[in-house]
């Protein structure tokens, strides 16, 4: 009997959290316009809400009686260091409740550069599954989000991916029947870059090749010219 009480206590000691989110109202040329939204769902109403920038600047506060989230609407402009975009929610009761988001950094949301040093790494490989390639694709310069995509000759997109900031984009996949010419495009808001085409050599020689090896000169040649050209493009 004396667990239950000691149970109660500890219940009531949790901290509730509060978690902060944003979202993008207007879009200016060196500004934007965002919703900064604060809630402690665990807190008991009413609840205060104070909107923090940075180095301890109260910018907002708000009073919710209910266990709705506050919204601030301000306006943010590109500041030369990331740590003066940084914004933090706090939430308080009347009942001794007190806590703290995490701290939002809205630096990148304004951050408009282009995307540039685009790097393109293909790597050819032979497991027991069978031939594959792996592209890796990764510029370390531009502002996010930045779509990564396989392009052939003729401007078709065969793979896309958006990793999280700062991450490469990796695609895998068998050897295609055929050669085929693909590149890898970088692109951001603001510009496109294009990494070099490089030939991906097929995965199996020209069919019926092998079969009629030994009486055909066309079939020689084709699957010389398939081995030379995995041979080949390993080297590049």
């Amino acid at each position: 009997m004396r667990l239950l009480p000691l149970f109660c206590l500890a219940m009531l000691e949790v901290t509730p959290e509060t978690f902060i989110t944003y979202k993008v109202l207007e879009v200016f040329p060196r500004g934007r316009r965002v919703a900064i939204t604060c809630h402690s769902p665990q807190a008991r109403p009413p609840i205060t809400y104070s909107l923090w920038g940075s180095q301890g600047t109260e910018v907002a506060k708000k009073v919710v009686k209910t266990g709705d989230p506050a919204s601030f609407s301000i306006n943010i402009t590109l500041k030369s260091r990331p740590d003066l975009l940084t914004y933090s929610c706090k939430a308080a009761s009347p009942w001794g409740e007190h806590s703290a988001s995490t701290k939002l950094q809205m630096y990148w949301e304004l951050w408009t550069k282009p995307v540039s040093q685009l790097q393109a790494t293909f790597t050819l490989l032979d497991r027991g599954s069978g031939p594959s390639v792996e592209i890796s694709c990764r510029a370390p310069s531009g502002s996010p989000p930045i779509t990564y995509s396989l392009v052939g000759k003729d401007g078709s997109v065969h793979m896309q991916q958006r990793p999280s900031y700062g991450q490469p984009a990796d695609f895998s996949f068998a050897l295609p029947n055929t050669s085929t010419w693909l590149q890898c495009q970088a692109e951001n808001d603001l510009s496109v870059q294009s990494s070099p085409f490089k030939l991906v050599p097929p995965g199996q020689p020209p069919q019926g090749a092998i079969a009629a090896l030994a009486g055909s000169l066309t079939s020689i040649a084709a699957v010389t010219s398939w081995l030379l050209g995995r041979a080949l493009w390993t080297r590049l």
